[in-house]
């Protein structure tokens, strides 16, 4: 999956809060605010079933009796059976159905999927059938990534979307409490962030004040101090670029940076290699005290840290400003683009199918697939709906209160939406949460990453491949000038490999087709 990667959420609640990347501007129903009205997918009722394959995240089980999946059927006559495969096993079982073209009617797909098969005909092409989905149509022009993920103008998938989406970000989090008691203000520079973090472990010398969970931290790290890690999108070069940032003199910059937290001990020294839960121990316990990962984590990071240190709290460091006096971060794509629900070339009925699919994308389908039956689940307030307090309150003590209620409900992303409202969560959620995502929209630094990289050829998409296995393997070397195994004086050397082996035209290829997509 991307939980965008996906992405991508105690630890399986860190896991589903990493792979959230919040949902959802949900439209009013239709009906009075004591009963959500029926769509007019009901003029189109037939008695159908449709079998869905999706991934079962760690985090929220997938259920085969919900109140979604019966009002679902109640309303629109579909039956619906959800099959959730492990998500560590999904992968290896979807590239078998496809590869062996034994396509359930849907099934939940990337876009590399859709790159590799659509041309074999096994999926259903969407764009034929336009003429069945009108909420879906209408979403085209609300979304106009979408026509990122077309295969020679032809979309093969309906897209994961979100509305009243909340704001996450890999961004700097950091034990403000410790601040407070050293007297030392929140870092506004990176040069303020070393002084805090030399601060930190001279006033707890067993520390390790920064850790990370592996190299995942680079790119947004990078990005805040104006250059990049890998291919990805510069909003400053040219009015928006794609470029390799590794052979770049501005990385040379990070690398010098992340080499003096790492010789001076201000930095886990197995920051390269942390699992999630050694990175999750370090940071609960109190072992470490800053990251620059998803914001998220430090809700729960919070929550354990404060049964042993009342008053211990890791909070949002506004986005800070670098050498070149700008200041900038990134935060997620709404959505989940690169996710898509495809239906089989081989479903019965593909009208039915297609109607299904877009009542989803409608009012009524967004209201039912996000927050369940009205009276039952939730209730209409202000026109608007929200989960019963009688529902939240048997989830409170849950390790994971929202993945819990939704596993239960069937409701939200990790169910079947495909149209996320990311509401129910924020409800259960801690207010926190809202609380950094509104301050993220409000940063003077503030950007959100494209939700998907432009779609290419197929001879692009091999070339592409072949430029990548010449990169990695020198890749490798930037871990090793961090720890100081290879001195920076060589950078000039490594940057000149990472050209020769295609950095150049890899921006080139990217560049190229992101013109033919109109940007």
């Amino acid at each position: 999956m991307s939980c965008r990667s996906r992405k991508r959420f105690t630890l399986s609640l860190c896991i589903a809060l990493g792979m959230l990347a919040a949902g959802g501007c949900l439209s009013k129903g239709a009906g009075s605010d004591d009963e959500p009205s029926r769509s007019d997918g009901g003029r189109h009722r037939q008695e159908t079933t449709l079998k869905l394959v999706r991934y079962e995240h760690p985090g929220q089980a997938v259920r085969t009796d919900t109140p979604v999946l019966r009002e679902i059927y109640n309303r629109t006559g579909i039956r619906l059976q959800v099959e959730g495969v492990p998500q560590s096993n999904y992968k290896e079982k979807k590239q078998v159905l496809l590869g062996t073209n034994h396509v359930p009617d849907v099934i939940l797909v990337e876009q590399g999927d859709i790159r590799q098969f659509a041309k074999t005909g096994i999926f259903l092409n969407i764009s034929d059938y336009m003429e069945y989905a009108p909420h879906f149509r209408s979403m085209l022009d609300r979304y106009p990534e979408i026509k990122k993920l077309q295969i020679d103008g032809k979309l093969y998938g309906f897209p994961i979307i979100e509305q009243h989406a909340m704001t996450v970000s890999k961004a700097p989090m950091i034990r403000t409490d410790l601040l407070a008691k050293l007297n030392m203000p929140i870092p506004a520079t990176f040069d303020d962030l070393y002084a805090v973090l030399k601060k930190l472990k001279e006033a707890y010398p067993d520390s390790t004040p920064w850790t990370s969970r592996g190299m995942g931290f680079l790119d947004a790290f990078a990005f805040g101090m104006g250059a990049g890690y890998g291919i990805y999108f510069d909003p400053d070069i040219g009015g928006g670029t794609y470029v390799y940032g590794n052979n770049k003199p501005e990385f040379k910059e990070v690398l010098a940076y992340l080499n003096r937290l790492y010789e001076e001990e201000l930095i886990d020294p197995d920051f390269s290699v942390n699992t999630l839960q050694k990175w999750t121990e370090k940071l609960s316990s109190g072992k470490s005290f800053f990251y620059y990962d998803n914001n998220l984590f430090a809700a729960n990071f919070n929550l354990v840290l404060q049964k042993n240190q009342p008053g211990a709290k890791l909070d949002l460091v506004p986005f800070m400003q670098n050498r070149k006096g700008k200041t900038r971060g990134y935060v997620f794509a709404e959505g989940w683009l690169t996710e898509s629900y495809a239906i089989s070339s081989k479903v019965k009925d593909p009208i039915a199918a297609v109607r299904f699919y877009d009542w989803l994308y409608s009012p009524e389908g967004t209201e039912v697939s996000n927050f369940g039956i009205a009276g039952e689940t939730y209730e209409l307030a202000g026109g608007e709906p929200r989960m019963l307090d009688s529902v939240i309150r048997n989830y409170k003590t849950a390790a994971d209160p929202a993945r819990a209620m939704q596993a239960e409900t069937g409701t939200g992303y990790l169910a079947l939406s495909p149209n996320v409202d990311s509401r129910p969560f924020m409800q259960v959620s801690d207010s926190a949460i809202v609380e950094w995502g509104e301050r993220l929209e409000n940063d003077p630094g503030f950007y959100r990453i494209p939700g998907v990289n432009p779609s290419f050829t197929d001879e692009e998409n091999e070339k592409i491949k072949q430029i990548m296995s010449k990169l990695s393997p020198i890749n490798g070397d930037v871990v090793k000038f961090i720890m100081g195994v290879r001195p920076l004086e060589e950078f000039h050397m490594f940057a000149d490999a990472l050209s020769r082996a295609g950095a150049s035209e890899l921006e080139y290829l990217y560049n190229a087709a992101l013109a033919r997509a109109g940007r």
